[in-house]
């Protein structure tokens, strides 16, 4: 691919000739609509391209509206770009949309730039040195400190070649080559013959013609995209990369009856989700003349996005002016973003900008957001190499790092989440349960496992064991399931643990039968064992002329021996049976040649009716067997290793 375009915007107060000076760099009038044709008024985002500005590439440029009422348009033509014009009028000097649009670029990290002091014409020299000297000043806090400034006059073309020159001079934009194709949509329109084409920048990730993309927030069905056709830098092409300007034409039968256009992404699969609680740190703005409170209402624009929502600081019940803070959006809709997603927040009423910063964690927690523990793992995500962050968070989480929505946040792909390193990692489950956890960590969450089976043990006779289930809320810390069933896997490996279906007892631990028992379980095994499928505890006791209650209480110390598995409330199992039906599921899972199955397969491979089937598929989903995914199931773990002789001991 070639090397990425350049993109620049310009920005500055309303009529301070933005418009203009683009027109004159690259020969194109970025004011397209009818509407700022007659008002003579940028109202919406422009586009100009330039060859010949930086040598061996394209430079793009995003012409912004000025005026106060435009605002929001301005904010979604600054997402992810690479420097900007920053441009002051010489007979007006800077005006407040100046001083907006200047705070607006520093929140969003914009450290490379220009400011171009227009329309010298119009000024004397005296004039023209006291607004240089007060430009100069005002960009001083700023990421803009050191930009250089160039007085021109696009009436004249007075100027413009020390503007080239300066433009030229620019040092080229790092673009990530890493990450999921992500791109948000500030245009969409209908092409005749082509169909729907929507535009934007690049963040991450790379494209090319007949990829399957994802629409981000697209509702609970969801909007699913092949590409059609690409523009690059206005351009046709057959790929694009990071930093590329582009069109895409979409195709479809979800983009055929689907509302899309700003305020969307254009994603990768993987990269769909949506939350609507995003840690950020955020700053706000010194020209602010109160604090700002907890739980403030607020417009967030994110992307190329503007929703509405309110900010929940999690430090402090105040930020002052020009202070930082760690908080949490808590927006009125879903959104889709990542860690380092620029954020500006502007007041309930969006007449004023107040602050802003960036995206630490796109998907924060309703509970627990203030906690000591959570604010150190939303700090490590400030880190931006990848492995750091996760081996801050490794020591941090006693109970392991959620690793799929680690990537999630960072845009990592598989390969690239699968390449991170840290020291003392043991990685743990897969899919949407792969977890990481240090070593340390994970051999005391197995002695805390220990503790808890010992305590059962000890205290209980007829209930030596604990359900799997309920492991996550009885230890401490809430570790993640997919780190307890590595540190089940540990003890089991051990020798000091067993699995009993959904249950886990200490190894070797049996509760022997009473005589009486002996010759009860003598009538009922045949019983189990006859149909190969779950009894309720009353057919077996009217088959056999058993009292119920007895028959009940039996099951109890039964299955506390070993002898017999609980499904559901009422119905029981011998260990054989249920081996055997779970390995129904996994040879007609293999056979099928998928990876996933429903109800009426596993009925048919079984030989169970439906409603046996369902409480079967729920009692191997707590068994850690399976795993639900809609309306089908996956299987998460060889039935050997949980219905197995090994586990039956």
């Amino acid at each position: 691919m070639a090397e990425p375009a350049m993109i620049i915007a310009t920005a500055g107060h309303v009529d301070h000739g933005k418009t203009s000076l683009l027109k004159r760099l690259t020969g194109v009038d970025t004011d397209r609509l009818p509407e700022e044709k007659r008002r003579g008024l940028t109202i919406d985002l422009g586009f100009a391209y330039a060859d010949a500005l930086r040598p061996g590439e394209t430079t793009g440029f995003v012409d912004v509206p000025g005026h106060e009422k435009f605002i929001r348009n301005m904010l979604a033509g600054v997402t992810a770009i690479d420097a900007a014009l920053l441009v002051v009028a010489a007979d007006d000097g800077p005006m407040p949309q100046t001083r907006e649009h200047l705070a607006i670029l520093d929140l969003v990290g914009v450290r490379t730039g220009i400011v171009v002091v227009t329309k010298t014409d119009l000024a004397d020299a005296e004039w023209l040195d006291a607004v240089i000297a007060e430009t100069r000043a005002l960009v001083q806090p700023t990421g803009l400190a050191d930009a250089p400034v160039v007085p021109i006059s696009s009436a004249t073309g007075a100027g413009f070649d020390r503007l080239i020159a300066a433009i030229r001079a620019l040092p080229a934009p790092e673009k990530p080559a890493c990450g999921g194709f992500r791109m948000a949509i500030d245009r969409s329109f209908i092409v005749g013959g082509a169909g729907l084409v929507v535009t934007g920048l690049v963040q991450s990730g790379t494209l090319k013609v007949g990829d399957r993309l994802a629409v981000s927030p697209a509702g609970p069905k969801g909007i699913e995209a092949r590409v059609r056709g690409l523009k690059v830098q206005d351009a046709a092409a057959d790929a694009a990369k990071a930093g590329d300007r582009c069109a895409v034409n979409l195709a479809g039968p979800d983009v055929e009856r689907a509302a899309i256009g700003r305020g969307q992404w254009l994603v990768a699969p993987a990269s769909k989700s949506v939350s609507r609680r995003i840690d950020i740190d955020l700053r706000l703005l010194a020209s602010e003349n109160r604090p700002l409170r907890h739980w403030t209402p607020v417009h967030a624009h994110l992307g190329t996005a503007d929703i509405p929502g309110r900010v929940a600081l999690l430090e402090a019940g105040r930020l002052a002016p020009d202070g930082r803070t760690l908080a949490q959006l808590v927006l009125d809709r879903g959104v889709c973003v990542c860690r380092g997603d620029a954020v500006i927040l502007r007041d309930q009423s969006a007449q004023r900008t107040i602050g802003g910063g960036a995206v630490l964690d796109c998907c924060g927690p309703q509970r627990g957001r203030a906690t000591p523990q959570r604010l150190s793992m939303v700090r490590a995500q400030r880190r931006p190499n990848h492995a750091e962050a996760l081996t801050v968070q490794l020591e941090i989480a006693a109970g392991g790092v959620d690793l799929t929505a680690f990537a999630r946040n960072r845009n990592l792909t598989e390969t690239e989440l699968a390449s991170l390193e840290a020291p003392g990692l043991v990685r743990a489950g897969s899919g949407e349960r792969h977890a990481a956890i240090l070593d340390r960590h994970l051999t005391g969450l197995a002695e805390a496992i220990r503790a808890a089976l010992t305590g059962r043990a000890e205290g209980r006779n007829s209930e030596s064991g604990l359900p799997a289930a309920a492991l996550p809320r009885l230890l401490p810390g809430r570790p993640l399931a997919a780190c307890i069933d590595a540190a089940l896997d540990r003890l089991i490996r051990d020798g000091i643990a067993e699995r009993r279906g959904e249950w886990i007892v200490l190894a070797g631990r049996r509760v022997g039968l009473e005589p009486r028992d002996a010759r009860l379980w003598a009538r009922i095994e045949p019983a189990l064992t006859a149909s190969g499928r779950p009894r309720t505890v009353w057919e077996v006791s009217e088959a056999l002329g058993i009292a119920g209650n007895e028959a009940a209480r039996f099951f109890k110390r039964a299955q506390a021996a070993g002898l017999v598995m609980q499904i559901s409330k009422n119905r029981f199992l011998t260990p054989e049976a249920l081996e055997t039906l779970a390995n129904a599921a996994e040879t007609g899972l293999a056979s099928s040649g998928g990876d996933r199955f429903t109800v009426a397969d596993f009925r048919d491979w079984s030989g169970l009716g439906r409603n046996l089937s369902v409480e079967m598929l729920e009692y191997f989903d707590r068994a850690g067997f399976t795993r639900r995914a809609g309306n089908e199931r996956v299987i998460r773990r060889p039935a050997a290793e949980i219905f197995g002789a090994a586990g039956r001991g």
